[in-house]
């Protein structure tokens, strides 16, 4: 997503993978969980390392740290520390890290905990604007796993496929005017059959360095908009792959006829979005290749007062506004965390209107161009500003208050 003055998003996923087999004799009764990780953009760090020591898993959906019953996946440690230390950055368009797998007694699971290491210096980030290393607090609490809520079977010989995706950029809480910054995993599950995405290439060159791509859902019962994936694009050839391009992969399957919408932008540059997107597991969707135009960037910020110092905020978009409000389009245009201590926010969007389309036909100018509506959370319940247009000067003062 589009990098924000504080907390821009990018996304990172710990993927539940194996390769399938036939069960045997001798392996009746247990299936195997391999575990792996990747990443998504960079937007506005040069790196971030996470230390991860174990994936824990557990039949019931209530147990508790200390119950038992549970199994892991021990992450084979680096020398002298407790786990692996991963540059998130380093795993983009598809580029996958092995962490280590388990068996597991076959039977129905349905909780999942990621566990991070709470040493000094295991989990950090280095920023862009000035090359700083900084350490990541990490609360005790979320040392021993954050908790994931979602069911999954293991057949007897057999091997499982789930997405753990850890979006590190909205997991990262400036924290007041020092230099602290909180580490607060955000961690969704992504079921298991998935297909991927690959896109041709981002265009001008220029562009590239800070390009995103967001595949998106929009839900028009509700008007929630969520991130499923997001990567940067290619800065040079990779793997067979051009410059400029990019993949998104694993993506979940769509399950229904609306697709998914797919945002590709770049600071200083106007967005632009295929609808009706489709992923079919084990299959790749071919999007083509994109040529951004430019467009000014303006600034929204405000504040986010809350108990807790946990808000943040998205800049919303309808680019489709139909007389059937069903078919709506709703967009993420950027994303950021307010500040721990101050509650202080900024996002950065385009002045000018997006590009869109169905995917495969030709792009044409939205609606609502530098019109934006931008929602807050406290992390329960959500707030919604009035229109905030942008199309010829920044906007401030946007602020919400939590009770």
């Amino acid at each position: 997503m589009r990098p924000s003055t504080f907390i821009p998003a990018i996304a990172a996923a710990a993927i539940l993978a194996a390769c399938g087999g036939g069960g045997g004799a001798g392996s009746v009764g247990t299936g195997t969980l391999s575990v792996k990780m990747t990443d998504a953009p960079a937007c506005g760090y040069d790196h971030v390392w996470v230390t991860v020591t174990k994936v824990r898993v557990h039949k019931s959906d209530t147990a508790s740290d200390a119950d038992p019953g549970w199994a892991e996946v021990a992450v084979t440690p680096d020398p002298g520390s407790d786990g692996r230390r991963i540059d998130l950055l380093s795993l983009q368009n598809g580029v996958l890290a092995e962490l280590g797998q388990t068996a597991l007694p076959e039977g129905h699971y349905t909780q999942v905990r990621l566990v991070l290491s709470g040493a000094p210096g295991a989990n950090q980030l280095v920023l862009t604007s000035d090359k700083s290393v900084v350490n990541l607090d990490t609360p005790s609490a979320q040392q021993s796993g954050l908790k994931l809520k979602h069911g999954f079977d293991v057949a007897a010989g057999e091997t499982v496929d789930l997405v753990l995706d850890f979006d590190a950029c909205k997991s990262i809480v400036k924290a007041g005017a020092s230099t602290r910054y909180n580490l607060k995993p955000v961690v969704s599950v992504i079921p298991i059959l998935v297909g991927s995405i690959e896109g041709g290439a981002v265009t001008p060159e220029a562009a590239r360095a800070g390009a995103w791509v967001s595949l998106q859902r929009f839900d028009p019962a509700t008007g929630e908009v969520s991130v499923v994936r997001a990567t940067g694009v290619r800065l040079v050839a990779a793997d067979g792959k051009d410059a400029g391009t990019w993949t998104l992969s694993p993506v979940p399957v769509t399950t229904d006829s609306r697709g998914y919408n797919l945002v590709i932008g770049a600071p200083g540059y106007g967005d632009v979005v295929y609808t009706n997107v489709p992923v079919v597991s084990g299959a790749v969707t071919a999007v083509p290749a994109v040529a951004l135009s430019t467009s000014t960037a303006r600034a929204i910020d405000g504040r986010v007062a809350t108990a807790e110092g946990t808000g943040s905020v998205q800049a919303l978009q309808k680019v489709v506004d139909n007389t059937d409000d069903a078919l709506d389009v709703v967009i993420e245009a950027a994303f950021a965390n307010a500040d721990a201590m101050t509650g202080d926010y900024a996002v950065s969007v385009p002045a000018g209107a997006a590009k869109v389309a169905p995917l495969g036909a030709p792009l044409a100018t939205a609606v609502n161009g530098g019109k934006y509506v931008v929602r807050a959370t406290d992390g329960a319940t959500t707030q919604d500003s009035a229109l905030v247009d942008v199309s010829t000067a920044d906007a401030t003062g946007v602020d919400f208050v939590f009770p």
